[in-house]
């Protein structure tokens, strides 16, 4: 029975064909990113690197030791990924600037999810919740543009059930996660840019 809304939504088109403009213009916003390979290999490295020195670090420096650990690791694996990027002509989108945004905020919910775990006497569950987290970004944000992106939050989303479910060994499942995944998106930006 025709309606009022038919004209908005052609029976003739598909869903795919609905979604379409959508993903093109994700897919430029996240091409800096997927430029180079080398970031991702950092991430891949630097990662699991601060993951598997966080005991350690706590054990000789405290909590102090872990935050400045923590922090230099991210600056680092910025400071490649921006090293990628920078000077190459690249201009902010209104979506990219969304986009940013939508982790901005998911990265707030992470940190105060963070210190309300530790404040409750559980830090085993940050490798979890972040890997949940981004995870989930990666998978919805990600998938939008580049579609190894999908594999690469299921690892993590993976990574944060398992780092959950066996929180003795939440470190070394982070460190593995983080490994996979970044690994499996250097390869797929490789392929991407050599094919």
């Amino acid at each position: 029975m025709p309606s009022e809304y038919d004209p908005l939504f052609p029976p003739e088109r598909t869903a795919k064909e609905d979604f379409e403009p959508i993903r093109e213009l994700f897919s430029a916003a996240s091409r800096p990113y997927l430029r180079s390979p080398w970031s991702w290999l950092a991430w891949a490295l630097i990662l699991p690197a601060a993951a598997l020195a966080t005991p350690r670090l706590f054990n000789l420096f405290g909590p102090a030791g872990v935050l400045f650990t923590w922090s230099g690791a991210i600056l680092l694996g910025g400071a490649v990924e921006m090293r990628g990027i920078w000077g190459k002509g690249i201009s902010s989108t209104p979506l990219a600037s969304w986009a940013l945004r939508a982790q901005g905020n998911l990265s707030l919910v992470a940190l105060t999810l963070s210190v309300v775990m530790i404040w409750q006497g559980l830090p085993w569950t940050l490798p979890g919740i972040w890997l949940l987290l981004l995870g989930h970004s990666f998978y919805i944000l990600g998938g939008l543009s580049f579609e190894p992106f999908k594999l690469y939050g299921l690892t993590y989303q993976a990574g944060g059930v398992a780092a959950l479910t066996f929180g003795r060994y939440a470190l070394p499942i982070f460190a593995l996660a983080t490994f996979c995944g970044n690994l499996w998106m250097a390869r797929a930006v490789w392929r991407e840019r050599e094919g």
